[in-house]
């Protein structure tokens, strides 16, 4: 996953971390025509956040669909649900209007599933150096 024309230092943006923040942020950097170093400390592009949920809420399909993540969720084996929640007031469960759109689904997936296609995702990016093994440790001015 790294690119050999890593080797050099011409970026204009580092990001540190290449979870899902730090990669969908990467994405949509290099989109807009930002040249990204994205780094990840560890050097396993299959690696994954452990101790996390497994749940994306529906407020992140927007996100997710312009990423373009949504088939290659669902082809990874994604679950869709639809959010229900009980308050001590009784159930919230939101429902889309008549004539209106569809509501976003929300998906669980597991993170060894999630973080490695994300981090993929953003490795075929055009303008994203995947840098794996590399981590912030000082600021250069």
């Amino acid at each position: 996953m790294i690119k050999p024309e890593s080797a050099g230092y011409d970026y204009d943006v580092v990001v540190s971390g290449a979870s899902l923040a730090g990669s969908a942020a990467a994405i949509l950097l290099a989109r807009r025509g930002v040249r990204v170093a994205l780094l990840e400390r560890r050097s396993d592009p299959e690696a994954y956040k452990v101790l996390c949920t497994h749940s994306l809420q529906a407020s992140a399909y927007p996100v997710l669909d312009e990423l373009g993540l949504v088939p290659a969720l669902e082809e990874a084996g994604a679950v869709r649900n639809e959010g229900r929640w009980y308050t001590r007031w009784g159930w919230i469960e939101p429902r889309a209007e008549p004539a209106g759109p569809e509501l976003p689904y929300a998906y669980n997936i597991r993170r060894s599933t999630l973080d490695p296609l994300i981090r993929s995702h953003a490795a075929k990016t055009p303008g994203v150096d995947l840098l794996l093994g590399h981590q912030v440790t000082g600021q250069r001015m």
